[in-house]
């Protein structure tokens, strides 16, 4: 069956939906189905896209592509419709770029059935649906009619109050009301009949988007921010866009570039009542600059979407735990609700980062309820999707508020198809992975269309053909081999891992012959476990959280109700025998359980070879290189020393060992900067590539790093972390070793880049190996991050792009062969088998010449979305399907080839681990006649073997110091020794001699002439008493510049030229600088430009002559120390959303900062168990401690009781502050506690015997 994805749109969530669109690509069955993608641009023309474009990050990364883009000098990207009203001939050029245009009446020789991934305009408002169902193709989700009211949040509000559904008091604002009132006006009316705080949505957005929290101290003008930002309209006073210096005016234009953030293109700016159409940000910033100059202070430009909303719904805040959840209909017709998700977020707002990014909301499921409450929202969202006629599933948010009433407030059509998103999330709770539900969500859709029109005979037919389709799938399961996809560890780089191992799994789960199983490593290095995960928890966002689960797994009773209603779901699209708790496995029980492994793991636990030999004695297949050459690579100061042998060039190399620091800090500090300069770079010698590599610019940097990574096992190293300017939750590992290089420039080439570029290997006939390089991309942020934006919204666009290594194609084509084969040769050198990335640095020469410089060789590279990995592969050619199928299929005929060719019994084995690093020995290495190159190199690889403690030893310093002075020494004597040294330098002295007797000889001539007389010193006196003196001497004073210091008297000169008491001819100029009488008024800089960083923005200020204060610190252990939450101007609050608005402020004004702080040290773990939640949380906060997860199926958590807390109580132990505590609560007062006393009792009152009375009468109070 041909199912067409329909994403991306005109609305603000096409990037949302881009992304939706490509998880549906990648977890459709394929034995099922054939997936179409048509790809809706902003002008609603429907394309049938080239699926090599599913895998980059955004949009504007290759729609519209680059050859169609207008010159931008600020670099801006932009969508379609920046490009002007495009004539259908230019839009057809534009198209066959990126793939191919059709038409609406074309789309059924193409497709069967329409999987919608679209949201908001164009997406869940009811047009597409009306175009599909005349069309008489049948389609995902609701009908036109339900799309239009879960589109319109008044309408919906209209509706559900008629249907009795509670709801928040509401105001409705429409944009000609906005524009014609008094905006105090309003903002009182909204105030008198909402109260405080207020929640501001534009009425048909996507429910995060333009969303705004409107509280009492924000005041009149947060109240304006917010109406506006709904409506997407910005208000520039003019003065304030003259004081922004030309970055902050390409910045705030950037912002204005962002459909979610900021306003979008086109736009509408009016000026001088006279309003025109802007498509580009480069002809807006040239707008705003032109104007400007010509404007008077007073006046200010309006800017505002073309595409603008008209109606802004305001309401009273809800207090309650929010939620969301999906709600299903069933083949029998009814509806079912899943077990619903609580939102833990960081601010009041689930804004659309929030909802987005991972680690800015924390996800419960179920939420946190008694089972009768977590029922009571379900049939609150079950009544709704009848009610308003939703079809196939849907989405509903809302509130649980303390009182027990559901508020519901926003229903959605299509549900938010990311990889962990609540759709998944809560579909994975019965069993069923993101594979298995879009299966049910195409057969239950295609029953609904049957529905609601009977006499479509083709969607009985579809229906038919679905449900044989299934059937054969199901008999033949037991013939696709069972994959381990193994991920976790305890490295820095587990998140990662996490997100490979899910990409993965989503690539296998479709497949027609892999079944994909979850297992997941935890604990730490030789205390580990292993465990087959359920699917539920492979959706997590990081792997801490997992173990979390796996730990405390404790399931809620509502849950088997749940999964009893959904059995029949379960039971025809879920697995066979699903698993909704974790299961602790032994490595020797694999074999029974899988056909092969995939290795998911990042850093050393998976790159050092150990598990490599562990699958390999139980004679289970996996993917990437052998344990031989995986440890090798793993090594960074070995892999690259084993390249040098072979002619290599590499950075210069310094590691050293703890012993060594142990043995004298000064000694280890002073041979590192003896043989390495400032700056350098330090990193652990094994682990990942990012994973605490930094660079360092200073001694204190070097002894911070070392004292960090050599740190004992309790210690947290604050001040090492400060120094280094670490992030709150930046993980920085121990090791025993440090390997120091240098930092590479770009060493005269006239092109230096720093690149990634992967590799498969293939088999040839004979057994030997073909290296398939792909083309680099450049790393264009240090480090190879990329910010949560950039992984998920695709905001920033940061992303690694191709390589370009010349203007001219045979310039790129000459350096990228050249660079391809240094890249196989170094792949072949260390044995890379299956797959593998190597970073590295190239030098391109004028003469074309290439240098090529190998940072690392990663065995296991990063899979997840945000690699570079799979967008290189697909420019290869490679599906992402059939690229993890590829890596998978070398890594099982490996094994076969290992076992029909044995290795040579009399080659030398490679020596266990050693337990730290030792002095390297290189081996010759014997290959397997299967592995034999095509190209014979010098010392293959080289294995550590343990000599003695203390780390690699590189040549003694003094001897390296000798050698290295005698070789300078040689070559600068036959430098200065050489003829055309000597005739240069006879040269440049006579010229020099010649300039200075022509220079004394003009200036004796001009100072021998007319009166001189010594110039008086004006420099601080007042401007008027040194205009008086100078007439009476015959000088002129003419100021110059004037500059504002609040700590200096204005109108004093501070400067002056000619200098005091130097000669000076009568009537000559005196130029003068004073202090001005008024201060400068000054454009504050946005917080993020110093990172929110107090210490970094006070640097910034002084440097504009603002005087910072701290006004307040407040505690919060979950940001970094010294983070900035607001400030204070006069009284006035400034936020970060003013700022980026621009805030102006006289210089030597005072500002007043409220800062987060960590307090560090450590207080006694209070006892907690027995006493009633309210009690205890006030003993956590007064602690300076944190409430950390709460447990326990309970109703009114205030007046529970704790029965085990997460540290427990020991007297005398002691815990850092901030650390938080997990509780677990129970309605009924736990066995063996005291029982409580009355407040009377504590005041030393004497009677008794009321105390008693009143204790046995009220023993559950």
């Amino acid at each position: 069956m041909r199912i067409g994805i329909f994403f991306g749109g005109p609305s603000r969530e096409r990037e949302i939906s881009f992304a939706g669109g490509r998880t549906v690509y990648d977890n459709l069955d394929r034995r099922l189905f054939q997936p179409v993608l048509i790809f809706v641009d902003s002008l609603r023309n429907f394309i049938l896209l080239d699926w090599q474009h599913l895998y980059h990050q955004s949009i504007r990364d290759f729609y519209p592509p680059a050859e169609a883009l207008p010159p931008s000098p600020h670099g801006f990207q932009v969508y379609l419709e920046s490009l002007g009203e495009l004539p259908p001939e230019k839009q057809e050029v534009i198209i066959q770029k990126v793939g191919k245009r059709i038409t609406s009446s074309e789309l059924p020789q193409h497709i069967d059935m329409a999987f919608l991934a679209l949201h908001g305009l164009y997406g869940e408002d009811g047009q597409i649906q009306q175009e599909l169902d005349a069309l008489g193709i049948p389609y995902t989700g609701s009908g036109p009619k339900a799309s239009q009211i879960g589109m319109d949040r008044s309408i919906q509000k209209d509706l559900m109050g008629v249907l009795g559904f509670p709801g928040p008091k509401d105001y409705i604002l429409t944009r000609a009301e906005w524009l014609d009132a008094n905006a105090s006006d309003i903002y009182q009316e909204a105030v008198n009949q909402l109260g405080f705080p207020i929640a501001v949505h534009p009425a048909r957005q996507g429910s995060s988007i333009g969303v705004s929290l409107v509280e009492e101290k924000s005041g009149l003008e947060g109240f304006e921010l917010a109406i506006n930002r709904a409506l997407f309209r910005e208000i520039v006073p003019v003065y304030e866009w003259k004081d922004r210096s030309d970055y902050e005016r390409t910045e705030y234009v950037q912002l204005l570039t962002d459909i979610w953030d900021g306003l979008g293109f086109p736009m509408d700016v009016t000026f001088h009542s006279e309003t025109r159409i802007i498509y580009h940000p480069e002809q807006l910033l040239d707008f705003l600059n032109s104007q400007a100059q010509i404007a008077g202070e007073g006046d200010l430009f309006v800017l505002e979407s073309h595409h603008h909303e008209d109606k802004v719904v305001l309401e009273s805040f809800i207090d309650g735990k929010e939620f969301s959840c999906i709600v299903l209909r069933k083949e029998d017709g009814m509806v079912v609700a899943l077990p619903p998700t609580e939102i833990l977020k960081g601010s009041e707002v689930f804004d659309y980062r929030a909802k987005y990014l991972p680690g800015l909301s924390k996800q419960v499921t179920p939420i946190e309820l008694p089972t009768e409450q977590i029922n009571a929202i379900r049939a609150a969202c079950e009544r709704l999707f009848n009610e308003i006629g939703f079809q196939a599933y849907a989405r509903f948010d809302g509130f649980f508020s303390p009182d027990g009433r559901v508020f519901l407030n926003d229903p959605n059509t299509t549900a938010i198809l990311l990889p962990s998103s609540f759709l998944y999330t809560q579909a994975a709770a019965i069993g069923l992975n993101p594979t298995q539900l879009l299966t049910f969500i195409i057969r239950i859709s295609l029953q609904e269309r049957l529905a609601a029109s009977p006499g479509r005979e083709q969607y009985s037919v579809l229906l038919e053909l679905l449900a044989q389709r299934l059937h054969e799938a199901r008999l033949h399961a037991s013939e696709r081999k069972r994959i381990g996809i193994l991920f976790g560890g305890s490295e820095p780089e587990r998140n990662v891992s996490v997100e490979s191992a899910r990409n993965v799994f989503e690539k296998l789960a479709g497949s027609v012959q892999y079944e994909p199983i979850p297992l997941f490593l935890a604990g730490q290095p030789g205390k580990q476990q292993l465990y087959q995960l359920p699917i539920g928890l492979l959706l997590r966002n990081d792997a801490d959280e997992i173990v979390q689960k796996i730990n405390n797994p404790r399931p809620h009773r509502v849950m088997a109700d749940i999964r009893s209603q959904c059995a029949d779901i379960t039971a025809q699209y879920g697995p066979s025998g699903p698993i909704f708790e974790p299961i602790p496995l032994r490595f020797e029980e694999l074999p029974q359980m899988v056909d092969g492994v995939f290795l998911a793991l990042h850093g050393a636990i998976g790159e050092h070879g150990n598990l490599q030999e562990r699958l390999d004695a139980l004679g289970l297949p996996y993917n990437g290189s052998d344990a031989r050459a995986s440890r090798v690579m793993a090594n960074k100061y070995q892999a690259l020393q084993t390249l040098k042998r072979n002619g290599f060039p590499i950075a210069n190399q310094v590691l050293l060992h703890k012993s060594d620091y142990e043995a004298g800090a000064d000694a280890f500090f002073s041979r590192v900067e003896n043989q390495l300069h400032y700056p350098m770079v330090g990193k652990p010698v094994e682990g990942g590539c990012s994973s605490a590599v930094k660079v360092l610019r200073s001694r204190n940097e070097l002894e911070a790093y070392t004292r960090l990574m050599f740190r004992p096992e309790a210690e947290a190293g604050l001040e090492a972390r400060r120094t280094l300017r670490l992030k709150a939750r930046e993980e920085f590992p121990r090791q025993d070793d440090i390997l120091f290089e240098s930092l590479l420039t770009a060493g005269g080439a006239s092109l230096f880049v720093e690149i990634t570029a992967g590799l498969l290997t293939h088999y040839l006939p004979d057994g030997s190996l073909r290296y398939e390089i792909f083309h680099p991309t450049e790393n264009i942020a240090s480090g190879h991050f990329l910010s949560p934006e950039d992984n998920f919204l695709a905001k920033k666009n940061a992303r690694a792009q191709p390589a370009i290594f010349g203007k001219k194609p045979e310039d790129h084509q000459a350096v990228l062969l050249q660079l391809a084969n240094a890249l196989e040769r170094a792949a072949r050198i260390l044995n890379v088998q299956g797959y593998a990335t190597i970073d590295a640095f190239v030098r391109v020469y004028e003469d074309r010449s290439v240098q090529t410089t190998i940072i690392e060789v990663n065995s296991l590279p990063d899979l997840s979305t945000a690699s570079c990995f799979i967008p290189q592969a697909a420019r290869q050619g490679y599906r992402p399907h059939e690229l993890i199928e590829r890596i998978l299929a070398f890594g099982m005929e490996s094994r076969e080839e290992a076992v029909l060719s044995p290795k040579n019994e009399s080659a030398e084995p490679w020596p266990a681990a050693a337990g730290h690093l030792t002095s390297p020995d290189p081996l010759p290495f014997t290959a397997p006649t299967r592995q034999e190159p095509m190209i014979q190199y010098g010392t293959n690889m080289e294995e550590i073997r343990p000599e003695r403690p203390g780390g690699f030893r590189p040549q003694p310093f003094w001897e390296y110091f000798r050698e290295s002075l005698g070789h300078i020494t040689r070559e600068v004597w036959l430098f200065l020794k050489s003829p055309i040294f000597l005739r240069n330098l006879a040269g440049i002295a006579g010229a020099i001699l010649l300039l200075f007797f022509l220079t004394t000889g003009i200036m004796r001539l001009y100072t021998r002439h007319g009166e001189s007389l010594q110039v008086p010193n004006y420099i601080g006196m007042d401007l008027e008493d040194a205009l008086r003196k100078a007439r009476k001497q015959d000088f002129k004073i003419v100021v110059i510049d004037s500059f504002f210091d609040s700590n200096q008297e204005a109108n004093t000169i501070y400067q002056q030229d000619p200098k005091p008491l130097q000669r000076a001819k009568e009537g000559r100029t005196i130029y003068v600088s004073k202090y001005r009488v008024m201060a400068d008024s000054i454009i504050l800089p946005t917080l993020i430009s110093a990172g929110y960083n107090y210490d970094q923005y006070t640097i910034k200020l002084k440097r504009l002559d603002i005087m910072p204060v701290i006004k307040e610190r407040v505690f919060d252990n979950k940001q970094e120390e010294n983070s900035i939450l607001y400030f204070y101007h006069h009284g006035r609050k400034i936020t970060d959303d003013m700022l980026r608005r621009g805030v102006k402020v006289p210089k030597g004004s005072t500002l007043e900062f409220v800062i987060t702080e960590r307090i560090t040290t450590n207080v006694p773990v209070p006892d907690l168990v027995c006493k009633r939640y309210d009690a205890a949380a006030f003993l956590i906060s007064g602690s300076n401690l944190a409430i950390g997860n709460i447990y326990g199926d309970v109703g009114d958590r205030e007046s529970a009781y704790v029965y085990r807390q997460e540290p427990e109580y020991v007297p005398g132990q002691m815990i850092p502050q901030g650390q938080q505590i997990n509780l677990y609560l129970t309605a009924t007062r736990p066995s063996g506690c005291p029982d409580e006393l009355d407040p009377s009792s504590l005041d030393g009152g004497g009677n008794n015997s009321q105390d008693e009375n009143s204790n046995n009468g009220n023993e559950d109070f």
